[in-house]
């Protein structure tokens, strides 16, 4: 069964994004003073008190003046979402009363032919609760009164929303669902994140601009391919710090690592025209120190000064050596305008994900490890040589390796690198990176303390 699907729309800045996170219980969607910081349309999965779900969309605001390139593609955008809506929350600022960009948007709601409730908005400010009477010249039978903000009025607007969505709404269960793959889509603005993205899905779903910078907010969106249900996270381009304007640019880039953090496998994009920079291995050190799969894709290769085996070996070796501590990361070369490689992107995230769950057997690891370890014990940072009793795989998500020792000190790098590439001999652990740590082993005197796991490099 489809989804119940609620779509939040209206004008810019009425309070959108407010309600969207109110309802949804967390700060998803960013919101700021400045209007149209949501372009691509946002899709949750939004919970109810009584434990069923249903599809929450945040749309941008829909302004019918606008005939710039990205104004027109967001109104687009948002009548699309309307129009596979099951229930509309059409948003109006109560404190401003009816303006003619709210009836621009209850008319695309009635043309639709969907259910559509009144949310006025900022009855918190006096002018808003003289205001909200006005809600009803649009036309509609129903009129909430609330304000995102402070929570005033949401709980009735959910429990017009609970009658509304099927009794059997969300009742798979858990076990019998197939596991979603988490995709962040990272990389420096203009590299083609949103293209690849729409490229993946098949359909233009992201908006996508020359503008640097287009995409402010995280859009997720959810595929099935081959049996496996991946999330796509399109995020907002990653400039250096220096670069980064105040405001709404700020918060953009605070939600792409965010949403890194969330990910399995970071998609990072690369533009295959200007070649690897100082600032995507920025991006991509995120990810790696964040534990998270990777996966390099060199877009827009169509575009590259030159073509064929050599150019192409050329390239990866400057990428990995932008990119040294990311050596594991599968590196692919497409072209999201042409559509070549992107079949290959996600079959390289389902194995980069699968391999951050991998784990070895103890005896296994012993078996790989031990005879390398024993010959060349592993050195500290300090200069001194470990005796290692023996080793176990203590995590996944990343693997992580620990050796109980006679001791307990932070390996040299280069000894952590040494184990992380017999281990990677063993087993295919493509796309994750590795953590090694290292562990005294215990006396009877009381309990060792763990030491801070380190990531390979």
């Amino acid at each position: 069964m489809n989804p119940f699907r609620v779509v939040i729309a209206g004008r810019p800045n009425v309070g959108k994004s407010a309600l969207f996170n109110r309802l949804l219980r967390q700060r998803r969607s960013l919101v700021h003073g400045l209007p149209g910081m949501t372009r691509d349309t946002i899709e949750v999965e939004a919970p109810l008190s009584d434990g069923r779900t249903y599809r929450l969309l945040d749309t941008g605001g829909f302004d019918p003046e606008g005939r710039e390139e990205i104004p027109a593609a967001v109104r687009e955008k948002a009548v699309a979402a309307i129009r596979q809506a099951d229930l509309i929350l059409l948003v109006m600022d109560a404190s401003a009363g009816v303006l003619p960009g709210d009836r621009q948007a209850a008319r695309a709601a009635r043309e639709a032919g969907v259910e559509t409730l009144v949310v006025a908005n900022k009855v918190d400010r006096r002018e808003g609760s003289e205001g909200e009477p006005e809600a009803w010249a649009l036309g509609f039978p129903e009129v909430f009164g609330v304000s995102a903000e402070h929570g005033i009025g949401v709980d009735e607007l959910l429990d017009a929303i609970a009658v509304r969505v099927p009794p059997e709404a969300g009742d798979a269960k858990e076990e019998d669902l197939p596991r979603e793959i988490a995709l962040a889509v990272v990389g420096r603005p203009n590299v083609g994140k949103s293209s690849l993205v729409n490229a993946l899905l098949g359909e233009e779903r992201a908006i996508v601009s020359e503008v640097a910078g287009t995409t402010r907010d995280s859009a997720d969106v959810s595929l099935t391919r081959d049996g496996r249900v991946y999330r796509l996270v399109d995020t907002a381009g990653i400039r250096r710090k220096a670069r980064t304007e105040r405001g709404p640019e700020v918060l953009s880039v605070v939600q792409a690592r965010k949403r890194i953090e969330e990910c399995d496998v970071a998609l990072l994009v690369l533009d295959a025209s200007e070649g690897p920079t100082a600032q995507d291995a920025s991006v991509a050190s995120y990810a790696h120190e964040e534990g998270k799969g990777i996966v390099i894709v060199a877009n827009k290769w169509d575009l590259a000064s030159e073509e064929g085996p050599e150019a192409s070996k050329r390239f990866e070796a400057q990428v990995r050596e932008r990119l040294p501590f990311a050596s594991y990361a599968e590196m692919l070369r497409a072209s999201a305008r042409t559509g070549r490689g992107v079949r290959r992107v996600l079959t390289a995230a389902a194995r980069a994900a699968d391999n951050r769950r991998r784990r070895i057997s103890t005896g296994e690891l012993n078996r790989v490890l031990g005879r390398a370890l024993r010959d060349a014990p592993p050195q500290t940072i300090r200069g001194m040589r470990l005796r290692v009793y023996y080793v176990a795989q203590t995590a996944v998500s990343p693997p992580t390796f620990t050796l109980v020792c006679n001791r307990e000190e932070e390996l040299h790098f280069s000894e952590s690198r040494r184990i992380e590439n017999i281990v990677r001999r063993a087993a295919d652990f493509t796309g994750s990176p590795l953590r090694v740590s290292v562990r005294g082993r215990s006396t009877g005197k009381g309990r060792s303390r763990k030491s801070r796991a380190r990531i390979s490099r």
